[in-house]
């Protein structure tokens, strides 16, 4: 039961928003009592706590191989397993803010992942850096703002699709990894480039 409710009131909270779902309305849509909702969910803080826990514990498979040789497509990999993640819940994402203000314990569990996230991408870039496929960190370069430039496309990825939709800007039509990847490739160096080229020989970039 606890697994309808939660795929309910996700499938709920995707259609409407967070802020416009009641308990009383996911309910309803199980055709059950508020009473036995609340026998398994007591309220709304602790059901969308549960569900972030199942979101969060899906982003630890996003890790990168070890004792391997680790290529570019690994990058492309997690953030398409991101974007899915994106897309089954983007209610979380289009409504973030409100659930950062609303619910300060699911912000500092968010907080905290996201800083665990920053410290593995810049292991990636140095990685890439190491093995000749980015340009090394200079004056003019700073990954660590680049990593942050990556996290907020890919973050509000969902919600900007909300505020730009008009038909004739094609711009933000495009899928989430090619936004991202239009970050990145400036970074890379002949030896980056060539193996990128060749990524997208086997590989066709997904449109949202």
């Amino acid at each position: 039961m606890k697994s309808k409710i939660k795929s309910t009131a996700i499938s709920l909270f995707n259609a409407n928003g967070i802020a416009n779902v009641s308990m009383k309305q996911v309910a309803d849509c199980l055709k059950i009592s508020a009473g036995n909702l609340s026998y398994h969910y007591k309220n709304k803080a602790i059901l969308l706590a549960v569900i972030y826990t199942d979101m969060y514990e899906e982003t630890l498979d996003y890790i990168l191989p070890e004792n391997s040789y680790i290529t570019l497509f690994h990058f492309e990999e997690m953030m398409l397993k991101f974007d899915d993640l994106q897309q089954r819940y983007c209610f979380f994402f289009n409504d973030i803010v409100h659930i950062i203000k609303t619910y300060p314990e699911i912000a500092k569990k968010y907080e905290a992942s996201n800083l665990i996230r920053f410290k593995d991408a810049r292991k990636l870039i140095d990685y890439y850096i190491e093995t000749d496929r980015i340009t090394p960190e200079n004056d003019s370069i700073d990954y660590n703002k680049t990593i942050y430039n990556i996290w907020m496309t890919s973050t509000f990825w969902q919600s900007q699709k909300l505020a730009i939709h008009t038909a004739s800007y094609t711009i933000n039509k495009c899928g989430s990894i090619e936004m991202l990847w239009s970050i990145l490739l400036p970074y890379l160096t002949t030896k980056g480039l060539e193996e990128y080229q060749q990524l997208r020989k086997f590989v066709k970039l997904p449109t949202n």
